[in-house]
């Protein structure tokens, strides 16, 4: 455990505390090797005896409640089969019409991810094949443009 690269450091600081404990170092030997105060020291070393193994971790902190529930995370879902492009500000109108939720972009995009999916920046480019008639009138615009004669039509 303390050797754990994916531990987190003050586990890997009190499993090394007990393992050098058991080995036979003293409270104040060990609070002068770890920077620590005897008081800290005692502290992890009770709270090894109290809960064992568990007693090493922290428990989890409560945090902020989640907003975006897993009714609200349903409508996303019905909504990401459509055939469209979204933005989280969409997603934000959405949600807030539906649910009178109020979330952050930065919350859209989290519980999007934690779904699964993923995004990118939208391009600017037509979904399908333009029709060439109106495609040529556009180009005849542009063309007048670019000779600096505008006409407003």
């Amino acid at each position: 455990m303390e050797l754990g690269a994916g531990v987190h450091p003050k586990v890997r600081l009190r499993a090394s505390l007990l393992r050098l404990h058991r080995e036979g170092w003293t409270a104040s030997r060990l609070a002068i090797h770890f920077a620590r105060t005897e008081q800290s020291i005692h502290n992890a070393l009770t709270r090894f005896e109290q809960h064992g193994v568990q007693g090493i971790a922290d428990a989890l902190r409560s945090g902020r409640p989640v907003k975006v529930l897993p009714v609200h995370e349903a409508v996303l879902m019905g909504k990401l089969d459509e055939d469209r492009l979204w933005t989280a500000a969409q997603w934000i109108e959405v949600l807030g019409e539906a649910f009178k939720l109020q979330i952050t972009p930065q919350t859209v995009r989290q519980h999007l991810s934690a779904l699964g999916y993923s995004w990118r920046r939208a391009r600017y480019a037509p979904g399908k094949p333009l029709d060439p008639q109106v495609e040529q009138q556009h180009r005849a615009s542009l063309d007048t443009l670019k000779r600096g004669h505008w006409t407003a039509n």
